[in-house]
């Protein structure tokens, strides 16, 4: 059986086709990202903006054209982040409702949090502490059916506070400041868990998953071409990620497009995310990085199948 699974969120929408042998391996055979950018300008406005609705909706167009020349029997899509605060959100569903033929969910954070997780221990295992940093907002998920949500992502630090280019002292400390509002109010011992076992001596890792872990990921690896399988599962460290935040802080935007694995339309956004990462981590203590290029689209795929 063939299914596909399509991950709308503020940056990026990205759809998954996968299939499912016999012997019950599931197998991908189209895994892909775009960047549309539909939740452009909501740092300051709580609405889909027309251009961002239209290069979304030409997207989604093309996904389902890809998913019936795949034969895909069936679809499920879902909206994240912005879609929760877009006061048009519902009538943009309707719209790909009828001009696509496949209905989007607006999910709630927490089952977001939950589909992340269910992708991530399916790969990684469950002594882990998931982090999906995202254009909107940010999850921080220590076990299963628990997570923490921040209401700040890639897109929305730079929108607000990334008024120079390159970018200036004062605008780099705010981006730190709003940054660590929010993650000084959240225990360290927020990523303990009884549930984990005392005589665990397996060490907890930190997966990040979304689209500035995968950049970060492919830059180190210097890739001209994204490649899935060599960025999942690649690990990075926390000074890798402070000499590369460096580099990006002295280029400009247009500089920054030539960074061999950075794709151009991530350029303005990954300073701010990537310091959201690396604080993030910094905060809870850790040193290293195990990159998940499976998100969402995994996770909802992982649960489709598994059901069947």
């Amino acid at each position: 059986m063939k299914i596909a699974t399509i991950d709308i969120g503020t940056h990026s929408v990205l759809l998954l086709i996968v299939e499912q042998s016999s012997n019950g391996k599931i197998i991908p055979l189209v895994d892909e990202a775009t960047l549309t950018r539909i939740g452009e300008g909501m740092a300051t406005n709580y609405v889909f903006l027309p251009l961002g609705i239209s290069r979304t909706l030409e997207v989604l167009k093309k996904y389902k054209k890809i998913c019936d020349e795949q034969d895909v029997q069936k679809i499920i899509a879902v909206g994240t982040a912005a879609f929760r605060k877009a006061a048009n959100a519902n009538a943009f569903v309707v719209k790909v409702e009828k001009e696509c033929g496949f209905k989007i969910e607006i999910i709630s954070g927490k089952r977001e949090a939950q589909l992340t997780w269910k992708a991530a221990s399916t790969d990684f295992g469950t002594n882990i502490v998931v982090v999906d940093i995202g254009g909107g907002s940010t999850e921080i998920i220590p076990q299963e059916n628990q997570e923490v949500s921040l209401p700040i992502g890639s897109v929305l630090l730079t929108e607000r506070y990334y008024n120079s280019d390159p970018i200036s002292a004062k605008d780099y400390q705010n981006i730190c400041d709003a940054i660590d509002e929010k993650i000084n109010k959240l225990s360290p011992l927020l990523i303990s868990s009884p549930s984990r076992g005392e005589e665990s001596k397996e060490r907890v890792i930190l997966i990040a998953t979304a689209g500035t872990a995968t950049t970060l990921g492919a830059i180190k690896k210097k890739m001209k071409v994204y490649k899935h399988h060599e960025v999942h599962g690649s690990k990075i460290t926390l000074g890798e990620i402070k000499t590369i935040i460096a580099d990006f802080k002295s280029k400009t935007i247009e500089e920054r497009k030539k960074i061999p694995g950075l794709e151009p339309g991530r350029a303005d956004v990954i300073l701010a995310g990537s310091t959201l990462l690396e604080k993030i981590a910094g905060h809870f203590g850790f040193k290293e990085i195990t990159v998940s290029d499976r998100g969402v689209r995994w996770g909802l795929a992982y649960e489709y199948l598994s059901r069947l």
